[in-house]
């Protein structure tokens, strides 16, 4: 299997080639000698050193830079091996010594080499979160090689492409601006939103925190961007919360102890920074675009803030867990806790003004469904148009990187390589936040798909997220008419599950699972509400959509659909013609056949045909006494218990309670998370992620 990772890696390795061709003309015009060193040095030169895609699984919530897709994901060994043990290496910084990143005790091979370079001009900067970054700067804390700065110096690669490289970590933050009220179509300040009585100035003041933890404060009205005290100075913050957000600004600017300057995570260490306080600012800083460097302030790739003691591995994978890290944020409405990651899932951007706002009021519009391919995760304020993240990208609305970001808070793709029962081999597009699959083969052979765009695919010239969004917005699904309960809708995650997982999950007890798992063998086989299939026992065993248990117990009801062989004279019979010879039992048959009947009507098995039951007396595939019992709504058992409800239904009931999947075609039953009983939702979010 090609990870994302590595299509990446081979898309900078092929710019950085290509690159190197255009810029021959460059290189003739540099002295002999320092062409000799020049192809010294950049024998072994690796691409622009960036995110590892770090992925931290949460409870509703998937954290990824934004930006994997675009830029070269690189884990040096040192990282890896740090982050396996859970070490990491302190760093602390002098504030007596502006250029000094990295303690003298450290020894760092890097900041040694980097000596030798003299790159001070004011056209060797980036700009970062607090002013411009010098090159020495992002070499020492290992934001890019000192063969990338050699590369610069002798001209194979220009400033422009460096800063374009690092768009991700000094780029604007993906921060919540203010609130978006869907009524009026009009966004507010997190301080307006107050003043009209909307929210408490209590949640205002959490938002307006994150904010300054995250590097600005923003004024969403305009999109601009300020410090807190120029924010205080524009009047887009009051006197009165001026130290508190101060105060939340030094995850920026880095905290003062005994001549040193310490990061979030060193000043937690240190006892200076309440641990829980700490956590909830890393855990903001992350899911906005990485933690912050506080010395060159400017985000970094997660490999890098782990080997610099930004951060450390316990602490990394204990930031979803509810037990050691609550969640500190609200969701305004509601009152309800959340980790700001949940929040920005639902958040829209404003493309006037480029900001990203959380909706109030009816926010169903901007939550994932089932019933919609993508949700509306792009307004204009100005003129009230809603989109979705693809819908604006395609039409110019929003650059890549904005794409990107909002297609993560959806989305979480991933190509698997699978085999069949018959042993064919098929490449997979898995989605594991909403449990989407999509066939490249499949979408070949239906013509939605052209080798040009596979092969741009595979060079790495469209990104994951692009060539899902690509194939759906291609494909055209209908309902699937006489079709049964599919699968399960997970509100909570806002997931499709096949029936056998959501029992494995406790969201549907085994009764009722195994009620929805015959209704689909006796109407057309197990269906995959992933791929939209529907398969055979064998099939579905194979795929982990049954276990022998449930397989054995409905291998019957699959008889039901394609007809019982009479013993004696070999021919095929309807259930209900098996249940009067009594070669089928009474129980089962009546069952499958009410199935049957709330789906569309009577099988005649030896067509797959749909009958009504006036046309099945007539042709004799039912008696007139088994008929009439099924005409009565009343008379069908209620075999399911509701997961949402708990109440006993009917089959039929289900399916009316059912919502349409786009994805498939095929309608699905909303469960809910079930209370806890001992065991956390960290736990039940850790099960649901290692099916």
């Amino acid at each position: 299997m090609i990870s994302c990772l590595q299509i990446a890696t081979l898309e900078k390795e092929k710019v950085l080639e290509e690159l190197q061709k255009v810029k021959q003309t460059k290189m003739q015009v540099i002295n002999e000698g320092s062409l000799e060193y020049a192809t010294k040095k950049t024998e072994n030169s690796v691409p622009l050193q960036n995110s590892n895609a770090f992925e931290i699984h949460t409870n509703q919530v998937m954290v990824v830079n934004s930006q994997s897709d675009i830029t070269d994901p690189i884990l040096r060994k040192s990282s890896i091996d740090k982050g396996r043990s859970g070490k990491s290496q302190t760093v602390t910084f002098n504030i007596n010594d502006s250029e000094s990143s990295i303690d003298p005790a450290s020894d760092s091979p890097i900041a040694s080499k980097s000596k030798g370079l003299k790159m001070e001009s004011s056209s060797h900067k980036i700009q970062g979160l607090r002013g411009r970054i010098s090159i020495k700067r992002l070499i020492k804390t290992n934001m890019i090689t000192q063969e990338i700065a050699l590369k610069l110096q002798t001209g194979l690669i220009t400033m422009e492409e460096i800063e374009a490289s690092l768009a991700q970590f000094v780029g604007k933050p993906s921060s919540i601006a203010g609130v978006y009220i869907e009524s009026s179509k009009k966004k507010l300040s997190f301080l307006d939103a107050v003043a009209g009585g909307l929210i408490s100035k209590t949640y205002a003041i959490e938002f307006l925190e994150a904010q300054a933890a995250t590097g600005y404060i923003i004024d969403p009205m305009t999109g601009e961007d300020y410090s807190p005290s120029d924010a205080f100075e524009k009047g887009i913050i009051t006197e009165d919360l001026k130290d508190k957000i101060s105060d939340a600004y030094k995850a920026v600017s880095g905290y003062t102890h005994a001549g040193k300057i310490l990061s979030v995570f060193q000043a937690m260490e240190e006892r200076i920074l309440d641990r829980h306080r700490g956590k909830a600012i890393i855990e903001t800083q992350i899911a906005t675009g990485g933690l912050i460097h506080p010395l060159i302030g400017s985000r970094v790739p997660m490999d890098c803030a782990l080997e610099q003691g930004l951060i450390n591995q316990t602490t990394l994978q204990s930031l979803y867990d509810p037990v050691s890290n609550p969640k500190d944020f609200h969701y305004p409405e509601t009152g309800q806790k959340a980790y700001y990651s949940e929040l920005l899932r639902i958040c829209v951007y404003d493309v006037n003004g480029g900001v990203y706002l959380l909706p109030f009021g009816d926010q169903h519009l901007f939550t994932l469904s089932p019933s919609n391919k993508h949700r509306i995760s792009v307004i204009n304020t100005s003129n009230g148009a809603k989109m979705s993240a693809y819908e604006a990208y395609k039409a110019g609305h929003i650059d890549k990187r904005t794409y990107l970001f909002l297609s993560r808070q959806e989305s979480e793709w991933q190509e698997i390589t699978i085999m069949d029962s018959s042993r064919n081999l098929l490449h997979i597009l898995t989605d594991h936040k909403t449990g989407r699959q999509l066939s490249i083969e499949n979408a070949l052979s239906l013509k939605i798909l052209q080798m040009e765009e596979l092969n741009s695919y595979r060079s790495g010239q469209l990104s994951i997220s692009e060539f899902a969004d690509l194939l759906i917005s291609r494909r055209v699904v209908f309902k699937v008419s006489n079709g049964p309960v599919a699968g399960l809708w997970d509100v909570s995650l806002k997931k499709r599950l096949p029936v056998f997982k959501g029992h494995q999950l406790n969201l549907v007890d085994r009764l009722t699972a195994l009620r929805l798992l015959e209704a689909q063998a006796c109407t057309g086989g197990i269906c995959d509400p992933a791929s939209g299939e529907r398969v055979l026992i064998t099939e579905a065993l194979h795929r982990g959509l049954l276990d022998e248990g449930f397989a054995r117990q409905i291998q019957q009801c699959e008889q039901a659909y394609y007809g019982i062989i009479h013993p004696q004279n070999g021919k095929t019979l309807t259930v209900a013609q098996a249940m009067q010879e009594n070669l089928f039992p009474k129980d089962v048959a009546v069952r499958c056949l009410e199935f049957q009947l709330a789906t569309g009507g009577l099988i005649n098995p030896e067509s797959q045909e749909r009958v009504s039951l006036e046309d099945g007396i007539q042709n004799c595939l039912i008696d007139k006494a088994t008929a009439a019992h099924l005409q009565h709504d009343n008379s069908h058992l209620k075999c399911i218990t509701c997961p949402k409800t708990k109440r006993k239904i009917s089959f039929k009931d289900a399916l009316e309670k059912s919502v349409f999947d786009s994805h498939t075609g095929f309608v699905l039953l909303e469960v809910t998370k079930p209370h806890s009983t001992g065991n956390t939702s960290f736990q039940y979010f850790w099960t649901y992620r290692h099916f």
